[in-house]
């Protein structure tokens, strides 16, 4: 078990730096923000059995992973970045959205899929509280949410996303 928390830690970081990496290469300045870049060994123990749910906890358990300066907008937005292995793109579950909503409702979250365009985007304000979402009709392309993302950036690391998810060698 814990042996697949490290891996699960190690993937999710993966993933997070590519997303990283796509939104730096197209002008935006990315800065670790979660919980998980500053207080890895809290996590492990906000994660064991009999901790409790205390409103600080669902805080810091629930802050976002990056924050990205939008030079275009001039502006700021925290992101959560999710990867899930869904087999179809009316199936994505357990995003914990409510989770979100309570403390940064005004963030947005990138989700990364095994098919379609991959990297997704979508406010989590404008994001209801369910069990399934449907990539289609609840979330944005990155390049769509992200305007000064270039396609074929996104398009340049979609293999090494399926790979880092186990749907590519």
């Amino acid at each position: 078990m814990l042996n697949q928390f490290y891996d699960d830690v190690l993937k999710g970081n993966q993933i997070k730096e590519i997303v990283k990496v796509i939104l730096e290469k197209s002008g935006y300045s990315v800065y670790p923000y979660g919980y998980e870049s500053t207080l890895l060994n809290i996590k492990k123990k906000l994660r064991e059995e009999g901790t409790r749910n205390s409103k600080t906890v669902r805080r810091i358990r629930s802050s976002p992973d990056l924050l990205v300066y939008d030079p275009f907008r001039k502006d700021l937005v925290l992101i959560e970045v999710r990867m899930r292995k869904a087999k179809k793109q009316t199936a994505i579950r357990y995003l914990k959205i409510n989770w979100c909503k309570e403390f940064w409702d005004d963030s947005a979250i990138v989700l990364v899929v095994p098919f379609g365009n991959v990297f997704y985007a979508q406010n989590i304000h404008d994001l209801e509280s369910k069990e399934r979402y449907n990539i289609d009709s609840d979330f944005k392309t990155i390049q769509d949410f992200f305007p000064q993302i270039n396609p074929e950036t996104v398009n340049h690391y979609k293999t090494e996303a399926l790979t880092i998810m186990g749907i590519v060698n």
